[in-house]
């Protein structure tokens, strides 16, 4: 048993999307290593575009109402850590799969 999680549900969460990430992969037709890591520097550009929008438009808005400043701050906070988290373990699942499909099919 872990005690950061006791149930293993956030083990089954990720088994989970892992799997979907490994299905969306292969019907993508990523079946060498470089491919994979492409996904990768592809979603990492997305990322910071993602934020780069996000950014501006948070920034309209405090422009537009300063009073609110707080709610868009701690709004822009959220979504950032939402975007690094979901950056992180997309990275995560894609080095996984590299190391169990990727490198399996080549030995």
């Amino acid at each position: 048993m872990k005690l950061n999680d006791p149930f293993g549900r956030m083990e089954r969460r990720h088994q989970l999307a892992y799997e979907t990430m490994r299905e969306a992969l292969r019907r993508s037709n990523i079946t060498t290593e470089q491919a994979a890591q492409d996904v990768i520097r592809q979603a990492r550009v997305r990322a910071l575009k993602f934020a780069g929008i996000g950014l501006a438009v948070l920034l309209c808005a405090s422009l537009l109402l300063p009073k609110a400043g707080p709610l868009f701050l701690g709004i822009g906070a959220l979504v950032a850590v939402w975007t690094v988290t979901s950056i992180a373990n997309g990275r995560r699942y894609i080095q996984r799969y590299i190391d169990e499909e990727l490198k399996k099919q080549n030995q």
